[in-house]
């Protein structure tokens, strides 16, 4: 059941109380969540007090993709989409309980493409029922429509799902093939998930992946700042009577890893990026070489690469990442 209106209007003067004392952001992104729930009044409150001379990205839900919203978005600053159409199969999209058909995905693609000139759409893989050919013929779609930036993700069912299984033993094709026929389109994988033309890769999202600083506002929202992760709790009463009594530094909940988890982190994110691992930035970073005998079994299945300073995941890699590190 959607929340009142009186919810949206609270959610959204709490979240500009917790970020009032903000400096100015090089990059913004609004979602997780998605925004376009928002009616017009309290959308234009939101955006009216982001600002950035960087990029600014907005996600959308298919079916609240309008005119009126898309010209506010413009009117404050956005200039970048991101849209979660997840399937372009109708049989798909209900049998995950999306509110949206096909034909609305489509429709507010084209809208969304046309108004800001770049941006995302988001698709899942391996989902209960869904063929190669299904997944493939929804990237093909994409690449079409001439988008600047697509991501798919795998998905994960929990435990007692009452879904249909999924189609597992499909999962490397689907994702092989896909990235295949996006880099044939000049649409090159720049993360394990995600993929764009030269130029329009998400400069938000490469600060997860580079260890770069973000804040984030709202419930459970992580942030990363002077080397320490931190969030807020994620239940939406707890959340808001922590911005109302001030937003307390002691009683935001902290990660600060020790030497090992930093190894563990800089080589995991490094390595899902088309750039992977600088042994010279590691050495410099922990006061060591890495260590490449690890390495060489994977290498010799063609799963990472060595050129120069850099150790890449290639092929097959892609696909076992975890598995890699693990071993590492």
């Amino acid at each position: 059941m959607p929340a009142p209106q009186r919810l949206h209007d609270e959610y959204v003067d709490l979240v500009l109380q917790e970020l009032k004392s903000a400096a100015d952001f090089n990059t913004i992104y609004i979602g997780g969540g998605s925004p376009s729930a928002l009616s017009v009044n309290n959308l234009k409150k939101l955006l009216s007090a982001l600002k950035t001379d960087g990029e600014f990205t907005m996600e959308w839900n298919p079916e609240q993709v309008t005119d009126e919203k898309i010209k506010l978005a413009l009117d404050f600053g956005v200039n970048r989409f991101s849209l979660g159409a997840q399937s372009l199969n109708d049989c798909l999209l209900k049998m995950l309980g999306r509110k949206h058909s096909a034909k609305i995905a489509m429709n507010a693609l084209e809208k969304l493409n046309s108004a800001f000139k770049t941006g995302s759409c988001d698709l899942m893989f391996c989902l209960p029922n869904q063929s190669t050919e299904d997944f493939l013929n929804d990237v093909k779609y994409l690449i079409n429509m001439d988008l600047n930036h697509i991501s798919f993700y795998g998905l994960t069912l929990k435990k007692n799902s009452k879904l249909p299984p999924q189609p597992e033993e499909l999962y490397p094709e689907m994702y092989l093939k896909a990235t295949e026929i996006l880099q044939t389109a000049g649409i090159c994988r720049y993360e394990i998930s995600n993929f764009a033309k030269p130029g329009h890769e998400s400069k938000h999202n490469l600060v997860y992946w580079k260890r770069g600083q973000y804040l984030g506002a709202g419930p459970s929202a992580h942030s990363y700042l002077n080397g320490i992760r931190s969030y807020v709790d994620g239940k939406y009463l707890q959340w808001k009577k922590w911005v109302r009594n001030g937003c307390s530094k002691t009683e935001i909940t902290q990660d600060i890893p020790d030497s090992y988890g930093k190894e563990i982190e800089a080589v995991w994110l490094a390595l899902r990026t088309r750039e992977g691992l600088s042994l010279t930035s590691y050495e410099q970073e922990f006061g060591k070489k890495f260590d490449l005998e690890k390495a060489e079994p994977f290498i010799k299945r063609k799963w990472l690469t060595l050129n120069g300073d850099s150790l890449a995941l290639n092929g097959e890699g892609w696909l076992w990442l975890d598995k890699i590190l693990l071993y590492f």
